[in-house]
């Protein structure tokens, strides 16, 4: 096994486990372990109906249909070592880990912060430079390129348009109880990163 991963939301039903079973439908199974968990889940609910259905790998799917939301106690007491990267939905969430335990700050990223960061690691992998791809060192990769990371501006929307909610581009906000058509774009948004993330960490988080 490569390495673990930790996504986090608040209630487990929605964003994270979209992650999860995203993550796992985009990376080898055996090189990667993924579990989720919520900030203030209710253990034992099942997935969000549109967040199951935005799962597109069958198998990941299959798992998917069988979820049922966990908290992040239950997910730090489980057996085995720490996950090697935990990555929340938004900086609500980073705010609340960090504060529960500040030894994960060095592990632990928004997803948007995770690929945007993500890129920078790749970008100067490309230029040449030695990059450490061992377990575990992925995410001291990307926490040594924080304070190269720029920030992009939200983009402008009408009101009306039905997208997403905006807000800071490294949050990914919690529309699961709003119309279908916001609930929709958010979860879309999820999958591009989150398949993106899985992208960076298959080919530059890979066993030494």
């Amino acid at each position: 096994m490569t390495g673990s991963v930790l996504f986090v939301c608040a209630a487990n039903v929605c964003r994270s486990p979209l992650m999860r079973y995203t993550f796992l439908g985009s990376t080898a199974r055996d090189d990667w372990a993924a579990a989720s968990a919520g900030i203030s889940a209710r253990p034992g609910a099942a997935m969000c109906d549109l967040a199951r259905s935005a799962v597109r790998d069958p198998a990941a799917a299959a798992l998917a249909a069988e979820h049922r939301s966990a908290s992040v106690d239950e997910a730090f007491a489980a057996p085995g070592p720490a996950p090697d990267l935990v990555i929340v939905a938004s900086r609500a969430e980073r705010a609340a880990l960090a504060t529960r335990d500040p030894d994960l700050r060095p592990r632990l990223f928004t997803l948007s912060e995770a690929v945007l960061l993500g890129r920078i690691v790749a970008a100067r992998q490309n230029d040449g430079l030695a990059v450490d791809t061992s377990r575990g060192a992925y995410a001291r990769l990307l926490d040594a390129q924080r304070g190269m990371l720029v920030v992009p501006r939200p983009p402008r929307r009408r009101p009306w348009s039905g997208g997403a909610s905006t807000g800071h581009p490294l949050d990914i906000p919690d529309d699961h109880h709003r119309r279908r058509g916001p609930h929709m774009a958010t979860l879309k948004r999820v999958r591009a990163e989150t398949e993106e993330f899985a992208s960076q960490v298959q080919m530059l988080a890979h066993e030494a």
